[in-house]
């Protein structure tokens, strides 16, 4: 059963990672922003912030560039790991809840080596609600002492599966897609004592503009 479970990974891996190159491919990309951020030889290190419901849109994005993905132990996570590799990423497994240690620190450990790299986060995943950024991406910037760097785009066309939570946009081939790279936003150890509150609004402002 488990290899049956391993093949069918594969293919909808396969399948997924295609598409979206596929998309990319034919279609036509701006890019906007703060874009000299996201080069590799660029000397900080930020935490991108993205919704969950946009993570497929950006895939090829920022292909062949140095780049930590977190995503989640369960099979969903399986399939992200995949495409990621696909595109040259790293991938950081996390389980989906907090009540098994301190993988906030094991994090911070690997995120902050010699060979460190940007790191992107779905604020608002894995499970919702949508548009709700979580109280560990937030803590996680502070822990880390990096850099919020959200991100922000448009897709022309695309299918919206409003049966998931997260209303997951899948976008389609021949389309225009608008890419911006935001200010960033610093995490105050004061942002914490009330709960990131304040700084939450202002990053979800940006984000849903």
């Amino acid at each position: 059963m488990e290899i049956l479970n391993q093949i069918k990974e594969k293919i909808i891996s396969a399948i997924l990672y295609y598409y979206i190159d596929f998309v990319y491919k034919t279609s036509k990309i701006e890019r906007y922003g703060n874009l000299e951020y996201l080069e590799s030889e660029y000397p900080d290190k930020f935490i991108l912030f993205i919704w969950h419901g946009d993570s497929f849109c950006y895939y090829p994005f920022l292909k062949q560039k140095r780049l930590n993905v977190v995503t989640t132990k369960n099979k969903r996570g399986g399939v992200i790991t995949r495409i990621s590799h696909y595109f040259g990423y790293d991938v950081l497994r996390l389980p989906d809840l907090a009540a098994d240690g301190n993988y906030i620190f094991q994090l911070k450990n690997k995120i902050n080596k010699a060979n460190n790299a940007n790191l992107v986060l779905s604020v608002d995943g894995p499970e919702g609600p949508e548009h709700e950024i979580k109280d560990f991406a937030m803590i996680m910037a502070l822990f880390s002492k990096r850099k919020i760097l959200p991100l922000t785009i448009d897709v022309k066309n695309s299918v919206k599966l409003t049966s998931r939570w997260d209303n997951l946009k899948i976008p389609l081939p021949f389309n225009k897609i608008i890419i911006n790279v935001n200010d960033y936003f610093i995490v105050e150890k004061q942002d914490r004592k009330e709960n990131f509150i304040s700084l939450k609004k202002e990053i979800r402002k940006i984000m849903e503009s």
